[in-house]
């Protein structure tokens, strides 16, 4: 069984939308009654003067429709792999709270591989995912909670989720799937393809295919011949043999980020005086960003940027951070990345007594790669073989309005305890290096004064609260002498 991509809605008369903004701006006439000259307009000529407008490359008119897509039982790297786009929105099941023993998994294509070979690597596969997922269902049964148990489930097993993207973002989605970074696997490739097809039959001027370039193989092998050549001086040693101490690293940020916020605060307010007015007290600096945090757009916090490397999050983990849309995310090519060294290692494995078993889950699956390579494999189809527990570096860029939304969310007692692990040595260290700004910061609780979670709640906000108020009075009374 293969899985699908399904556009299951899009605007009732998208044609008449669309070709109505693209008439607006040199048309006499009030929206409505262009819109509504349009809708009487044959489906061919607006389909026509669409076409004419996008072949001048005024794409922008395509942002007025809205598709709603069903991806149904396709592999979970499908899953992260378009969660990745920011300008899209998604729903998908729940691994820390769904039980996914029972969901199946992907399998290349195994008609590729010729000779005695093909079904040797069908059986080897077959019979390995089939124990992962005996795995997964040991450890449930075990007591293991199902998030902790979902590392050992393959990054080829069955994920189904909803999609909804304007049609202007759908066209680089499909052609970054056919084209672009997905070009290599076959899933992705023939989903993409399928929406190429269903666009031409039901919103026909949206066939329109352009070609990707992904060049990251070609910067991988120009790095290598530079660091086998000794040019690079080893700057990544470290980082390479995985002896980074740190698991967050802050790599960049302004010197004086309250500074910037409270003028643009000034300015915003209408302040005559906002670019000459004297705002490097702290005092000054804590009054005013407090208010900001009373208002729903939080735009002064938008000025500044902060970027940020986690050097080991696990491709679950992943699905975590990048679902935060406002952030600029660069995560590494799964196959070429993992290693079968790397992998999370959940508190509650350890204590239940299951720790040799776990470990044996990713020493047989290191194993069984191996022995597929040899019998030549290919390697995109590896993909399916990745363990969700497996660790990976990711880097991104937030400005700080998603950081406080980031940090709010994610130091929560609610959130998933590997993110909230990272959110808060992320915090530790902004903390520290702008302890005016970021001890605002905090989970919602401690920012808002109030719980969000309602029944759900972890029913200690005070001691949350105070928990993470210490060493502000500390840092004050410093501050007093």
């Amino acid at each position: 069984m293969r899985g699908t991509a399904t556009i299951i809605n899009y605007n009732a008369n998208a044609h008449g939308i669309v070709s109505a903004a693209g008439r607006l701006s040199t048309t006499e006439g009030s929206a409505d009654e262009i819109y509504d000259r349009s809708l009487h307009n044959e489906d061919e000529v607006n389909v026509n003067l669409i076409r004419k407008i996008l072949s001048s490359g005024h794409e922008s008119v395509l942002e007025h429709i809205m598709v709603n897509i069903s991806f149904d039982n396709v592999s979970v790297y499908v899953e992260q792999f378009m969660i990745e786009f920011r300008l899209a929105s998604f729903t998908v099941k729940s691994r820390r709270y769904v039980d996914f023993g029972k969901a199946g998994y992907v399998s290349p294509d195994f008609s590729k591989y010729d000779g005695q070979d093909r079904k040797a690597l069908e059986n080897l596969y077959t019979e390995h995912m089939d124990y992962l997922f005996d795995e997964y269902n040991y450890f449930v049964q075990a007591g293991v909670p199902k998030e902790d148990a979902r590392f050992v489930l393959p990054y080829g097993f069955r994920s189904n989720f909803y999609c909804t993207v304007n049609a202007r973002e759908l066209i680089k989605i499909v052609n970054e799937m056919v084209y672009g970074r997905g070009k290599n696997f076959p899933e992705l490739v023939m989903l993409g393809k399928s929406l190429f097809l269903q666009c031409e039959k039901n919103l026909p001027y949206l066939n329109i295919e352009k070609p990707q370039e992904d060049t990251r193989e070609e910067i991988r092998k120009y790095l290598e011949q530079e660091y086998a050549r000794g040019e690079a001086g080893g700057q990544a040693g470290n980082e390479a043999s995985g002896q980074a101490v740190e698991s967050v690293t802050l790599l960049y940020g302004p010197e004086h980020p309250e500074q910037i916020i409270c003028r643009a605060a000034a300015l915003n307010s209408g302040f005559a005086g906002w670019a000459a007015v004297d705002l490097d007290r702290e005092e000054q600096q804590e009054k005013i960003i407090s208010e900001l945090f009373k208002n729903a757009r939080k735009r002064e916090l938008e000025q500044v940027h902060f970027s940020i490397l986690f050097h080991r999050v696990s491709l679950a983990g992943i699905t975590h951070l990048v679902r935060h849309r406002m952030q600029s995310i660069v995560i590494p090519d799964y196959v070429s990345t993992c290693d079968f060294e790397h992998y999370v290692l959940p508190e509650s494995i350890v204590k239940l007594g299951l720790e040799t078993r776990y470990r044996q889950v990713f020493d047989k699956s290191r194993e069984l790669v191996c022995i597929l390579k040899e019998k030549g494999f290919d390697p995109f189809d590896q993909v399916y073989l990745l363990l969700s527990g497996l660790e990976i570096p990711v880097m991104t860029t937030m400005n700080a309005n998603e950081l406080y939304t980031f940090i709010r969310l994610r130091t929560c007692n609610r959130a998933q305890w590997e993110i909230k692990a990272y959110a808060d040595e992320l915090l530790s260290i902004l903390r520290r290096k702008h302890p005016v700004l970021f001890y605002l910061f905090g989970p919602s609780c401690y920012v808002m004064g109030r719980c969000p979670e309602g029944r759900m709640s972890c029913k200690k906000m005070e001691e949350v609260c105070r928990h993470y108020g210490e060493g502000k009075e500390v840092r004050k009374e410093k501050e007093t002498f």
